[in-house]
C-alpha cells in the first residue's frame, strides 16, 4: 500500500497526516512491526499518554527496535500472582517461537545480569510500598553502589498492586526506574495493575511480545485466553468469570456487648467445580449503600436515570454508582483525577507532598471530596474519578477436605465515623447488612501459592494469627485433621476481651482436646490494665519457640500488616537473638533463610 494515500484515508487531519508520512518514511520492515505492536497496546492502555498527548513516565525510552534473542523473565511474588503471571507469558513467548526463561527473583544470580539482553520483570508490591521477599536482594543490588551498567539490557516492568493504598505499585515503579537509571531501554511501557489485574496484565504482555516477536505477522493480533492470565484452576470460574455462591451461613461470633464485630460466613459452591486449598484466598464482590449512592447523586445534583458508558458497559448512573464503581474508601488515584478536573490548587498542593496525601486519605471518601471541593460534574466525568469496583480478598477459613463443596470465611465488620459522619467498609458491610441466609455474592479463589502447609505434614507449624487473621489457620487445622498425618502445632491468638472475642473458642478446644492442635497462647488487650498482645506471648515462650524452629518448624503470621506483623517479626528476631545468641544482624539473617527456605510465610494486609 502507498504510505500517503493510506494515510489520506485514515482518521486524520492534513497536519498529522504529514507527519505521520514524514515520521514513518524510511523505516523497514521490522520497525514498522514494532510500532504496530506498541500502538496496539496504547490503543489498548491509553493511560499510557498523557493529556496533552506526550508519553507517561512509564513510556519514556520504549521507542527502541528490539533485536531477536532470549528473553529473561524475573519475578517477585507475595501470594503467587506475580509467578503465575511470569509462567503465563512465557508460555506465550514460546508460542511465538521466542526463547525464554524464568527465573525467581531470590534465586536470580545477579552476575548474570551481563548475560541478558531481554529482560521482563513481574513484581508485586509488599506491605506498605515494599518489594515481597523474593525481591529484596535483587532490589537492594540494583540501588547499591555496585549495581552494574545495563546499558546493553532492554526491559518492561509488570507491576502488581492494589491503587487503595498510597504506595500503590511502587516496588515496579521503583524496578522500572532503576533499570533506566543504569542504562537500560524499555521494549514496552511499564504497566501498573490492581487487584483486578488481568485486563491490563493482558494489555502489556500483548505489547511486549508484539515488540519481540519473530512471527510478527502471524503473531501481531494473537489474543490472550480469558482465563490463561489467572493462576491455572479445573473451573470454568475465575476473576473474569464470577461464581455466584449462595450464602448458606451468617453468625456474628462476638459476644454481647463486644466492640467489635467479625461475622462467620459459609457459601455453597454446589456444582461450580471450584477448588481451593488452605492458605487461598476469596475474593468477594461489594456493593455501594443506597444511602451512600443517594448521598452522591444529592451532592452532584445528578439524576440516577441518567445513561453512563463505563467499564461494565452502558446502564444508569445509579446502576452503575451501586455496583460498578467505589465510593468508598478514597484513593490516590481518584483524588488525582479529581484534582486535574476541579483544577484545586489544594487538592494539587496536597498531591505535591507524599505526607500531606497520607495525611488526607485516611478516612475520607467521595463524598468528602465533593463537599470540600465543590463541582459541577456531568455523568460521565463523575464515574471517570472512582476507582473501578475491586474485590476484597479475604482469607479463606476451611478446608475443602473437611468441609467439601463449601467455602467459610471470616469477615471483620468495619464501621467508624470521620469527618462528621457514619462510614462502613464497602465489602464487609455488604455481607454484615444488605445480603442474608440464601441471598447471593459473586465470589472467585485466589490461590495464594506463597502460604501454605508444610508438603512434609509431620513438620512442626506455628500460627500466628490475632483477630480474623486466624481465618487461615482454621483451614489448616480442618485439613490436619482430615489427614492421618499431622505434626506438632501451636497457635497464637489475640484479640480484646477473651468473654466476647474468642474467635472458634469451642473448636481450638476441641482441637487441643484431640491433639491436632498440640499448644495455645492467647492475648487477650483489654482483659488488663497492660495491654498484651500475641507478640508478648511469643517473647514469653521464646526459648521452646526457638527450639521448635531449630526442629524444623514453619512459621505463619497473618493478619494486619501496618502495626502487628512488624510487631511479629521483631520479636521473632529478639527471641532468635537472645535465644541463638547472636547479634540482631544474625537473627535477621535467620529470619531471611527461613523465608526463602518459605518457612516463614505471611499473609498481610
Amino acid at each position: 500500500m502507498d504510505l500517503k494515500k493510506g494515510l489520506e484515508r485514515g482518521p486524520f487531519n492534513d497536519k498529522q497526516g504529514k507527519k505521520l508520512s514524514e515520521a514513518l518514511s524510511g523505516l523497514d520492515f521490522g520497525q514498522l512491526n514494532w510500532l504496530s505492536g506498541y500502538f496496539s497496546g496504547i490503543a489498548q492502555n491509553p493511560t499510557s499518554i498523557a493529556t496533552d498527548g506526550t508519553a507517561n513516565e512509564s513510556s519514556l525510552g520504549a521507542a527502541t527496535a528490539v533485536e531477536p534473542g532470549k528473553l529473561n523473565i524475573l519475578f517477585g511474588s507475595h501470594t503467587g500472582n506475580s509467578e503465575a503471571l511470569a509462567e503465563n507469558l512465557a508460555n506465550l513467548a514460546k508460542e511465538r517461537g521466542i526463547e525464554v526463561e524464568v527465573s525467581d527473583m531470590a534465586s536470580f544470580k545477579t552476575r548474570d545480569l551481563n548475560k541478558i539482553k531481554k529482560l521482563a520483570v513481574v513484581v508485586s508490591t509488599h506491605g506498605l510500598g515494599e518489594p515481597p521477599v523474593q525481591a529484596q536482594d535483587l532490589y537492594k543490588y540494583l540501588h547499591g553502589k555496585r549495581a552494574p551498567d545495563l546499558s546493553h539490557v532492554q526491559f518492561s516492568v509488570l507491576g502488581l498492586g492494589d491503587s487503595s493504598y498510597v504506595d500503590f505499585c511502587q516496588t515496579g515503579k521503583d524496578f522500572d526506574a532503576i533499570l533506566d537509571k543504569l542504562g537500560g531501554t524499555r521494549m514496552a511501557p511499564r504497566q501498573d495493575c490492581d487487584v483486578d489485574y488481568e485486563d491490563d496484565a493482558e494489555t502489556w504482555q500483548n505489547t511486549l511480545l508484539d515488540a519481540i516477536s519473530k512471527k510478527s505477522s502471524e503473531t501481531s493480533n494473537l489474543q490472550i485466553g480469558p482465563n490463561e492470565i489467572a493462576p491455572a484452576t479445573e473451573t470454568k470460574y475465575s476473576r473474569k468469570n464470577l461464581f455466584e455462591a449462595t450464602i448458606l451461613e451468617k453468625i456474628n461470633l462476638n459476644g454481647t456487648g463486644s466492640s467489635k464485630e467479625t461475622m462467620h460466613l459459609e457459601l455453597d459452591l454446589q456444582g461450580s467445580g471450584i477448588t481451593y486449598e488452605p492458605g487461598d484466598a476469596l475474593g468477594v464482590y461489594g456493593a455501594n449503600s443506597p444511602k451512600l449512592v443517594k448521598a452522591v447523586l444529592e451532592a452532584t445534583n445528578l439524576s440516577g436515570e441518567k445513561m453512563v458508558v463505563g467499564h461494565n458497559g452502558e446502564k444508569t448512573l445509579l446502576e452503575a454508582l451501586t455496583y460498578d464503581y467505589e465510593l468508598t474508601p478514597l484513593s490516590k488515584i481518584s483524588l488525582s483525577k479529581y484534582a486535574e478536573i476541579t483544577d484545586s490548587p489544594r487538592l494539587k498542593k496536597i498531591l505535591a507532598d507524599s505526607t500531606a496525601v497520607l495525611e488526607y486519605l485516611p478516612g475520607r471518601d467521595i463524598i468528602d471530596l465533593l463537599s470540600g471541593e465543590p463541582h459541577i460534574f456531568s455523568p460521565d466525568e463523575l464515574i471517570s474519578v472512582l476507582r473501578k469496583n475491586t474485590p476484597r480478598m479475604y482469607s479463606i477459613a476451611s478446608s475443602q477436605e473437611a468441609v467439601g463443596e463449601e467455602v467459610h470465611l471470616l469477615v471483620s465488620i468495619v464501621r467508624y465515623n470521620a469527618f462528621g459522619r457514619d462510614k462502613e467498609g464497602h465489602c464487609s458491610s455488604t455481607l454484615a447488612d444488605r445480603l442474608e441466609v440464601d441471598d447471593k455474592v459473586k465470589i472467585f479463589v485466589d490461590k495464594n501459592t506463597r502460604f501454605k502447609l508444610p508438603k512434609n505434614p509431620d513438620a512442626p507449624i506455628i500460627m500466628v494469627g490475632p483477630g480474623t487473621g486466624i481465618a487461615p489457620f482454621r483451614a489448616f487445622m480442618q485439613h490436619r485433621e482430615v489427614a492421618e498425618k499431622k505434626g506438632p502445632s501451636w497457635l497464637f491468638f489475640g484479640n480484646r476481651n477473651f468473654t466476647t472475642d474468642f474467635l472458634y473458642q469451642t473448636e481450638w478446644q476441641q482441637y487441643l482436646k484431640e491433639g491436632v492442635l498440640t499448644k495455645a497462647d492467647v492475648a487477650f488487650s483489654r482483659d488488663q490494665i497492660e495491654k498484651n498482645y500475641v507478640q508478648h506471648r511469643m517473647l514469653e515462650n521464646g526459648k521452646e519457640l526457638y527450639d521448635w524452629l531449630e526442629n524444623g518448624a514453619h512459621f505463619y503470621v497473618c493478619g494486619d500488616a501496618q502495626k502487628m506483623a512488624k510487631d511479629v517479626d521483631l520479636a521473632l528476631k529478639q527471641i532468635i537473638q537472645q535465644q541463638g545468641g547472636v547479634t540482631f544482624e544474625k537473627a535477621e539473617d535467620y529470619v531471611k533463610k527461613l523465608q526463602l527456605a518459605n518457612r516463614y510465610q505471611a499473609d498481610i494486609y
